[in-house]
């Protein structure tokens, strides 16, 4: 507006100037002087002063101040002022333990195996993940769950701001690494976080995490709040058999931002499970309401893990849901029928995933927002920009399911579980871009996201060599997917003799262990199956997941895959003692 504004002044002076010009107006006489008389020209009549008011809405372009008249246009400045944009980002980041050795889990223990090089290499996968928001700019709001809860007292960090100070002069490489110090253990799974990301230029956090409530509380994890924002206040309110929800108030230019970071009782798919997260969502209910009372156009982020589906309600039809029926999230973008709008609903539904689990696709992580974000004043949503964030080789493999952590060899590997989901918002007008959702689509079913359903190519290779590498060697393999020729021992607990080592396994869809399944070819091929499977690791132990059955095999048909395979790797610089491993 303001361009265009300036395009017609500067042309309409342009044609005046002409026009005066060619009355024969001396160039130190005013247009405000009475030109000299024409007989052959009609006497000009003065321009009109402009009217033109400042922009309504931020969310175009501010105008400092009106335009007064064409004449004063050479001594007149504009200022463009773009409006206030930034990302809300929320993010299980799965297991994220300090290097203390004092943990609810096993398998973060002393003597465990878990070491600071392996917090090192998760770290630097989160910061990598998150450094892909706004190329390669700090998202500036960050909620975190599944940052381990603080066991050791001494390993509070009072002053984060400090602390970075204090190891200005290393990196957190340097720190895990090469440099490691127990003065290093106690410091709490947040303030690694901060380090990782200031060395990877995210820097500007402030940081709150909710409290250690004990060992009794049966929680190892905490939520965590990273704003470039001030955070003028935070609480913590308990929940049952779940992690705090922190509350905060940030200020946002001015503009109060109200944000919620959840992580309800785990076990979305257990029935049973229900209705504990039921009473999780009569907490944050009873808050949000509060907030609304006091304001009902407050500027409200809801955001976290809360271990149920967007359309949980429509999963488990017969009985009251947390997520949909309780704390009334829908896909109502209009807000006459609630007032919290999941913004699962601004992608398709193929799409409203975060996690897969057993071949099927979930949508465990969510933002929620109210009806503040879409008025004329204060923080307003910009349409369209909810999406996960799914980055393959680094957080997500061939096929678009998220690279899990696992903390086996000298390094670890993977990232999390949980995709992280994001949004973006800004000061000043809400301005929509599309039609709004009127909460449709909803499926009753999950989708499933699988190897046997993937159309792309794949360019599978044969992983009979697998079978001669220890677990260590295994870990450049993990998440990765190759064929092979096993014979099924056993289905519960599901076992596959590949050569001579039989593996552990498990299976991405449920529907590989029931009849038709693998159970068919031990009844009807003597057990012998050739599969597409994913070298893995659960609880620091290998393993093969089965991904697709593509038949059935004969020795025959394993001996000439043997002898081929031991070719491949022989040129490729691996040797292998036997034909069949």
């Amino acid at each position: 507006m303001v361009t265009l504004i300036k395009v017609l002044t500067a042309f309409a002076s342009f044609i005046l100037c002409l026009l005066l010009a060619g009355c024969g107006v001396d160039s130190d006489v005013g247009v405000d002087q009475e030109p000299a008389s024409n007989p052959e020209v009609p006497e000009q009549t003065p321009a009109p002063e402009s009217n033109v008011a400042p922009a309504a809405a931020i969310t175009e372009v501010a105008v400092v101040q009106p335009i007064l008249s064409m004449t004063e246009h050479e001594d007149y400045e504009v200022d463009l002022v773009e409006p206030i944009t930034f990302t809300v980002v929320t993010y299980n980041v799965e297991n994220l333990f300090d290097a203390d050795g004092v943990s609810m889990f096993d398998d973060y223990k002393v003597n465990s195996g878990y070491t600071p090089r392996k917090l090192l290499t998760k770290l630097q996968s989160i910061a990598s993940v998150l450094k892909s928001v706004d190329g390669g700019d700090a998202p500036e709001i960050v909620l975190f769950q599944e940052l381990e809860a603080d066991f050791t007292p001494e390993s509070t960090v009072e002053d984060y701001d400090a602390f970075l100070e204090m190891y200005s002069d290393t990196t957190v490489a340097d720190m895990l690494d090469a440099e490691w110090s127990d003065g290093y253990a106690g410091y709490p799974a947040s303030a690694w976080l901060l380090k990782a990301l200031a060395d990877e230029g995210l820097t500007g956090y402030h940081v709150v995490t909710a409290e250690y409530r004990g060992a009794g509380s049966g929680s190892a994890h905490t939520n965590a709040i990273f704003s470039t924002f001030p955070i003028i206040s935070h609480q913590a309110h308990p929940l049952v058999l779940a992690r705090d929800i922190i509350e905060a108030e940030l200020e946002v230019e001015g503009q109060s931002l109200f944000v919620y970071v959840n992580h309800w009782k785990s076990g979305a798919s257990n029935p049973n499970l229900e209705p504990v997260r039921v009473e999780n969502a009569k907490v944050l209910r009873r808050l949000i309401d509060a907030r609304l009372v006091a304001d009902p156009q407050a500027d409200i982020i809801i955001a976290g893990d809360l271990n149920s589906h967007y359309n949980h309600s429509a999963l488990f039809p017969n009985m009251v849901t947390g997520v949909n029926d309780i704390l009334g999230s829908t896909g109502i973008e209009s807000f006459n029928e609630a007032d919290l709008y999941n913004l699962w609903f601004e992608l398709a539904p193929e799409a409203r995933y975060s996690e897969v689990w057993r071949g099927r696709i979930g949508s465990l992580m969510h933002v929620l927002i109210t009806q503040g974000l879409y008025d004329d004043s204060g923080i307003s949503y910009i349409d369209g920009s909810f999406d996960k964030l799914v980055i393959p080789g680094i957080n997500a493999d061939t096929i678009g399911r998220p690279i899990r952590w696992h903390s086996t060899g000298e390094t670890g590997g993977g990232v999390s579980d949980h995709f992280p989901v994001y949004a973006r918002f800004s000061v000043g007008a809400f301005k929509a871009t599309a039609a709004l959702s009127i909460g449709e689509n909803v499926s009753s079913y999950e989708y499933p996201l699988t190897v046997a359903q993937f159309n792309g190519d794949l360019n599978l290779t044969d992983g009979n060599f697998l079978n001669s590498l220890s677990d260590v060697e295994l870990i450049p393999y993990v998440g990765q997917l190759y064929t092979v020729d096993a014979v099924i021992e056993s289905i519960r607990p599901l076992r596959l003799k590949v050569g001579r080592r039989t593996w552990p396994a498990y299976y991405s869809d449920p529907s590989y262990i029931e009849e038709g399944g693998l159970p068919f070819y031990m009844k009807n091929h003597r057990g012998q199956a050739r599969l597409v499977v994913q070298s893995n690791f659960y609880r620091g132990k290998s393993q093969l997941i089965v991904e697709d059955i593509l038949g059935a095999w004969s020795w025959s048909e394993a001996i000439i895959a043997s002898a081929i395979s031991v070719y491949y790797l022989a040129n490729e610089g691996i040797s292998c003692c036997c034909g069949i491993l």
